[in-house]
C-alpha cells in the first residue's frame, strides 16, 4: 500500500509538474497561441523568410532629402524687421549731395602768377637783345632734365622768338593744384535697425522699404529715389546682422548658438561646424570644465573635479573610463561632438515639420545634407540605442549598440548566444512596434488595439534551419527591440525530472536501506 500511494503522488507530481515548475517565459507554442484571443489580433507572428527581410529593407527611412525635397536649392536671403543694415552712396562726380566739392587751386609759396598786375608806365631803358646766348639764362630756361654742359633745346614755342625781359618764364602748378587729385564722391550711412514698420531711413530720399526684400532690391530703390537729386548715384545695402535669417543649434552634443546664413547658402554640416564649441555628459558639466586645453591632455588629469580644476576637458582613455567620453578627431573637428556617432542623431524642425536622422547619415549621404533655411532648429541629441535579451541565452540583459545598424546575428552574439541546453532553436522571437504601412505591406492585419499609427509584431525564427542564419543576417535590429529565445520543449521534462529526483531520492534511498538491511521501516 505504501508503494501504491508513492506511486500515485508521483503521477500527480508529473500532471502538475508542467505548470508549477519555473520557467524563463512561454514556450513557442504558447507565443503563437497568444497573438490572437478570440476575434480579436493582439500581435502577428510573422515567420520570417528572405521575402520578409526584402520587404523590410525596401521601406523608406525617415530623410531629410524625401521631407524637405522642394528645398533643395540654397534660399533667398530677406533682409527682416531688426536687421542691422548699412547703406552707402555714391556719386559719378564731385559737387554733389553725398559727395565734396572740389579744393580751390593752389599755388606753391614764393611762386609768382604768370601775368603780373598793371602798373603806372614808367621810362624804361631800352633792352638789347644780345647776339649770342647767355649762360645763365639758358641755364635758368633749360630742360629740367638736360645734363649739365649739354646744348640747352630751344622750346617749340619760343622758337625764332626773342625773350623778354619784363615776362618771366611760366612755372607749372604741381598736381593737387590741377584737380586731379581723386575727391570723396560717396557717404556711408550710420549702421540703422530695419524699423518695425520694414523701411530704414535715407537722407533725401526718405523712408525706404526693406524688409522682405533682398539687399539688391533696396539698392535700386534707393537709386530711383536719389536719380533727381544726386549726381548718377549708386547705392550699396549691406546686411551687417540679422537675426530673422540665422538658424539655431541646440542639443546635447553641440554647444547652443545661433548661426548666421550667408548669402550663398550652408548646407547642414556648415552650420553644425559654425555652431563650434563642445558639450560635456551631466557628470563633467557639473563639475565645470567647458574647454580642452592641450595642457590637460598632456598632464592626464582625467578625473571630472580635476578637469574642471584645470579648467576644461580631455579626453584620454582615463576619462573615457571615468565619464565614457568619447571624441573622434573627425566628430570634433565637424563640430565639436562629444558623443559617438552612433548614438547622435540630427532632429530638423522647419516650417511645422520634423525629422530625425542619425549623423553618421548625414556625414555618409550627401543628398541629406540638404541647405539649411532662416528659421530652421538644428537639435543634436545622443539617443544611446538598446535591445533586450529574455530566455534561454548566455546573457540576459538590456544591451548597447555599438554601431549604427545591427542585425539579428549580432544582437545575438552580443548576448553569448543560445544556451544548447535550454533554447529551442524553432522559438526565437523579436518583438517590436511596426509602422501600419509596414503591417500592410507584409499581409498582415492591424492589431484591435493598434494606437498611433503602429502595431505590434513577433517576428519568428527557426534557427533549425541552417538558411536563418543568412537571413538573420540582413535582419535589422532596431532600437528598443525585444529578443526572447523560448525553452525546448525537452527542458519541462527535465526539470520534472529532477524535481523528482530531488523529492524521491531520500524516500527511494531508505527503502533500499530497510530491505538490505533487514530492518523494519
Amino acid at each position: 500500500m505504501n508503494l501504491a500511494a508513492l506511486f500515485a503522488c508521483f503521477t500527480a507530481l508529473w500532471l502538475g509538474g508542467c505548470s508549477i515548475l519555473p520557467s524563463a517565459g512561454p514556450t513557442a507554442s504558447e507565443v503563437t497561441a497568444a497573438g490572437q484571443a478570440g476575434n480579436e489580433v493582439l500581435f502577428d507572428v510573422v515567420e520570417v523568410d528572405n521575402h520578409v527581410v526584402s520587404t523590410l529593407l525596401a521601406q523608406p527611412k525617415e530623410s531629410f532629402h524625401a521631407r524637405f525635397e522642394k528645398d533643395g536649392n540654397p534660399p533667398e536671403l530677406k533682409i527682416a524687421a531688426g536687421d542691422t543694415v548699412s547703406v552707402t552712396i555714391w556719386e559719378s562726380a564731385a559737387g554733389g549731395l553725398f559727395s565734396e566739392a572740389p579744393p580751390a587751386p593752389q599755388f606753391p609759396s614764393g611762386s609768382r602768377p604768370g601775368t603780373e598786375p598793371l602798373a603806372p608806365e614808367s621810362p624804361r631803358p631800352p633792352v638789347e637783345t644780345p647776339a649770342g646766348p647767355i649762360p645763365e639764362t639758358d641755364q635758368l630756361l633749360g630742360a629740367p632734365n638736360q645734363l649739365p654742359g649739354a646744348a640747352p633745346e630751344t622750346p617749340p614755342s619760343q622758337a625764332g622768338q626773342p625773350l623778354s625781359g619784363n615776362i618771366p618764364p611760366t612755372v607749372p602748378l604741381p598736381i593737387e593744384a590741377t584737380g586731379t587729385a581723386v575727391n570723396q564722391r560717396s557717404a556711408t550711412i550710420p549702421d540703422q535697425q530695419v524699423a518695425p514698420d520694414g523701411a530704414i531711413s535715407v537722407p533725401f530720399a526718405g523712408q525706404v522699404p526693406a524688409a522682405g526684400r533682398t539687399p539688391a532690391e533696396v539698392q535700386q530703390t534707393i537709386e530711383a529715389l536719389l536719380a533727381s537729386k544726386a549726381i548718377q548715384p549708386q547705392a550699396l545695402v549691406i546686411v551687417k546682422k540679422s537675426d530673422a535669417n540665422a538658424v539655431t543649434v541646440t542639443g546635447e552634443v553641440v554647444a547652443g548658438a545661433r548661426v548666421p546664413l550667408s548669402p550663398g547658402g550652408d548646407r547642414l554640416l556648415q552650420v553644425i561646424a559654425a555652431a563650434g564649441g563642445v558639450t560635456r555628459p551631466a557628470e563633467i558639466a557639473a563639475a565645470g570644465g567647458n574647454t580642452t586645453p592641450a595642457g590637460i591632455a598632456a598632464g592626464g588629469n582625467t578625473t571630472p573635479a580635476g578637469i574642471a580644476a584645470a579648467g576644461g576637458i580631455t579626453t584620454p582613455a582615463g576619462i573615457t573610463a571615468a565619464g565614457g567620453i568619447t571624441t573622434p578627431a573627425g566628430i570634433t573637428a565637424a563640430g565639436g561632438i562629444t558623443a559617438p556617432v552612433f548614438e547622435t542623431f540630427v532632429r530638423l524642425s522647419r516650417d511645422g515639420a520634423t525629422a530625425t536622422i542619425p549623423f553618421e547619415r548625414l556625414v555618409a549621404d550627401p543628398a541629406e545634407d540638404i541647405y539649411a533655411r532662416p528659421g530652421d532648429v538644428l537639435t543634436l541629441v545622443r539617443i544611446p540605442q538598446t535591445f533586450s535579451v529574455f530566455g534561454a541565452t548566455g546573457r540576459t540583459d538590456s544591451i548597447t549598440f555599438d554601431a549604427q545598424r545591427l542585425t539579428l546575428s549580432e544582437a545575438l552574439a552580443k548576448s553569448q548566444g543560445l544556451r544548447d541546453d535550454l533554447a529551442n532553436p524553432k522559438g526565437v522571437f523579436l518583438f517590436r512596434y511596426e509602422p501600419a504601412s509596414i503591417v500592410r505591406a507584409l499581409d498582415q492585419p492591424i492589431a484591435t488595439r493598434a494606437a498611433d499609427g503602429t502595431s505590434p509584431v513577433a517576428y519568428r525564427f527557426d534557427f533549425s534551419d541552417a538558411n536563418s542564419y543568412l537571413i538573420a543576417d540582413q535582419f535589422p535590429v532596431r532600437d528598443k527591440d525585444i529578443i526572447f529565445v523560448a525553452d525546448a520543449t525537452a527542458v519541462q521534462v527535465q526539470k520534472v525530472f529532477t524535481l523528482l529526483q530531488t523529492v524521491t531520492g531520500p524516500v527511494i534511498t531508505g527503502l533500499l536501506v530497510c530491505r538490505t538491511g533487514n530492518i523494519k521501516c
